[in-house]
């Protein structure tokens, strides 16, 4: 019988297990080598004193691109990830005590907006559909299919979808004229944040986020996000793959240009192929030893102030998704994305599963989840010296501003910073949602999913095409195995 080849994929990341998973349906014998002692990377999960916590990743949505890649090897995504659609989507809490509900339910939302802003639906109305097609070319042109070169990009469809989506655009300025109110403009572009740009430089692309938030909505899978990395595991282990958690890959061995084996602290795996979703400039930097790869001078995102915090009592009050919207979002974006500072007066997203999943939390009680977007390692904190201080703070802004009493609640709460992504997870300057995703850095642009002179070296994650973001990483996975198969079949 022909010997399988033998696949080892490095880090078990959402694009990393979706890889292994569709590379064993198709025949590849493979291996998944995973720092962490769980599946998930940065979509991990803990659990602790029966307090469980989505560590990164908290909004689930595009929910036909996981259908798509559990079909590829039999599986049911909604069979195997049940999951509940949020209503609403979320509310914004603003200082002066303005609120904004946000629903996928358009009624909802236009309801919302005309009691802050009388006259504001027909601009919403307007940039909404605009939302709708920037969608609906990027899938199409953008990110739906696998760049193949530069030339391939350059066709007449895509550079006419270039100026159509508003890539060379920007975010904020177009919301600023469809919304009167600042404060509906700003809600209505800060989804950019999520993939680590300001909506003040964002390329108006981007608007694409709103239409995935309001027009698929928003999902929660019950157990947490969480619940996708442990279905993927499952499906990479019945098509035939390994998974070994608490195994760092500490080298490669390379014989000409091929990747031959990789090694960790006590073994060898032989290799006829790797694909690395590992944080891609760790990877060139650290594992593949190209210090001078240009990942590493590329733009990178900011990152996150984490606090996972144990409530005894939850609120009953208190959406799913919440956000504390600052005074002024553009000197709170110039303060991460300028200066590299805390702001002063911070954004502040909160969720809160409990009410929607009770598994979640002990009975009466919520796993409360903060998350305040934070410059990355190259900016002016000491994280090492100021993270307790700067957690006390904003806990401290949610008890005034949207929960009394919260720290009364507080059974036990734990941090997660930029400092944390870079020695756990091996993010480049503790970037948390890895390069950014400027004009410049999309499409043919961005690194590609196979090394330029390794060729049986591949990538998928964040770094990498197409995107970062859970479903956008999923598609990577997908678009690096259809290479795979085409270059090294089974």
């Amino acid at each position: 019988m022909k010997a399988k080849r033998q696949a080892v994929v490095v880090g078990a990341g959402v694009a990393g297990l979706v890889t292994a998973a569709q590379l064993a349906h198709r025949g590849y014998g493979v291996t998944v080598l995973e720092r962490q002692s769980s599946p998930g990377g940065r979509a991990a999960q803990a659990t602790w004193d029966g307090y469980t916590f989505d560590l990164g990743p908290t909004l689930l949505f595009m929910l036909d691109v996981y259908r798509t890649a559990f079909a590829t090897w039999g599986g049911d995504f909604d069979a195997e990830v049940p999951s509940v659609r949020l209503r609403p989507n979320y509310k914004l809490h603003y200082p002066d005590g303005g609120t904004l509900l946000v629903s996928s339910v358009l009624s909802e939302t236009l309801a919302s907006l005309e009691r802050m802003s009388p006259g504001s639906s027909r601009g919403f109305l307007e940039y909404f559909a605009e939302a709708a097609e920037a969608y609906e070319i990027s899938r199409r042109e953008f990110v739906g299919e696998r760049i193949r070169s530069f030339g391939d990009f350059l066709t007449p469809s895509k550079i006419k979808g270039l100026f159509e989506t508003g890539a060379f655009k920007t975010l904020a300025r177009r919301a600023q004229q469809a919304f009167k109110s600042p404060r509906i403009a700003g809600a209505f572009s800060f989804q950019s944040m999520y993939l680590g740009m300001s909506p003040f430089t964002s390329p108006l692309l981007y608007r694409l986020l709103l239409f995935t938030e309001l027009g698929e909505g928003i999902h929660y899978p019950m157990g947490g996000i969480g619940a996708l990395p442990r279905a993927l595991d499952r499906a990479v282990r019945a098509n035939g793959g390994a998974i070994h958690y608490d195994e760092t890959v500490t080298s490669v061995e390379r014989e000409g240009d091929r990747i031959t084996a990789v090694r960790t602290a006590d073994r060898r795996y032989e290799a006829d192929l790797v694909v690395m979703n590992a944080d891609l400039p760790y990877v060139y930097g650290t594992l593949l030893g190209e210090p001078n790869h240009r990942s590493l001078r590329m733009r990178h995102t900011p990152s996150a102030l984490l606090i996972y915090a144990a409530l005894d009592r939850r609120y009953d009050d208190l959406l799913h998704h919440e956000f504390l919207m600052p005074a002024d979002l553009r000197a709170t974006c110039n303060d991460i994305f300028d200066r590299g500072a805390i702001p002063d007066d911070p954004a502040i997203y909160l969720c809160a599963p409990s009410g929607t999943d009770p598994t979640i939390a002990p009975p009466g009680g919520e796993s409360l989840y903060v998350l305040v977007p934070a410059p990355n390692l190259s900016g002016i904190t000491d994280w090492a010296t100021q993270t307790t201080e700067l957690a006390e703070r904003i806990l401290g802004m949610i008890e005034a501003r949207r929960l009394p009493g919260l720290r009364a609640r507080i059974r036990f709460y734990k941090t997660r910073t930029p400092l944390d992504f870079h020695d756990e997870l091996n993010l480049n300057i503790g970037a948390a949602f890895g390069l950014s995703h400027d004009v410049l850095q999309i499409g043919p642009m961005r690194p590609d999913n196979r090394h330029a002179t390794i060729e049986n070296c591949y990538f998928a994650g964040a770094s990498t095409r197409p995107a970062t973001g859970v479903p956008l990483v999923t598609m990577s996975a997908m678009q690096t195995v259809e290479r795979i198969c085409e270059e090294m079949p089974a």
